[in-house]
């Protein structure tokens, strides 16, 4: 989305429950499919804190993205021998659902980025994304970032859950 199209983009949004919701195609990884952009805690307007979320996530989409990358793939790389012994035990084939990569870029066949939160009531630069992975289908992962910095990464409820 280009950011001249954005204040047209936010009239469009859909209220749902008490969230205000719309899709945006972004590049991530060698995906652009439709994600979820999802504004917590509004039912009639976007914040001046989640417009500016939004402009600088869209901005500096691509830094966002490498250093969202760059955490999963750790994050897997330290845990995927559990997901392996996991996929044994259930008679699957762990190189299927939890094959050994070697760089980053190898998530693109393993993981879709699905749906970003940006809360009403917390300091610009606060968002949550949310993927569903092929080793963790039931669960899925999930970053949140403050600051513009990761501050969690673990389940995708990670994403969502603000306090």
């Amino acid at each position: 989305m280009h950011l001249e199209k954005l204040e047209e983009w936010l009239r469009s949004l859909r209220q749902e429950d008490d969230l205000l919701v719309g899709e945006i195609r972004v590049p991530f990884l060698s995906q652009e499919d439709p994600i979820e952009v999802c504004f917590v805690g509004q039912q009639s307007a976007v914040t001046d804190n989640q417009l500016n979320t939004m402009r600088g996530y869209l901005e500096r989409v691509e830094d966002y993205h490498a250093k969202a990358v760059e955490r999963i793939f750790n994050e897997y790389q330290a845990t995927i021998e559990i997901s392996r012994e996991a996929f044994r035990e259930w008679k699957e084939n762990p190189d299927v659902s939890a094959p050994r990569i070697d760089k980053p870029d190898e998530l693109a066949s393993l993981l879709v980025y699905q749906s970003m939160f940006i809360p009403a009531w917390r300091e610009v630069g606060t968002f949550g994304m949310g993927f569903w992975a092929k080793w963790e289908v039931e669960h899925g992962v999930g970053l949140r970032f403050e600051d513009w910095q990761i501050s969690e990464a673990g389940e995708n409820a990670v994403h969502f859950q603000f306090g």
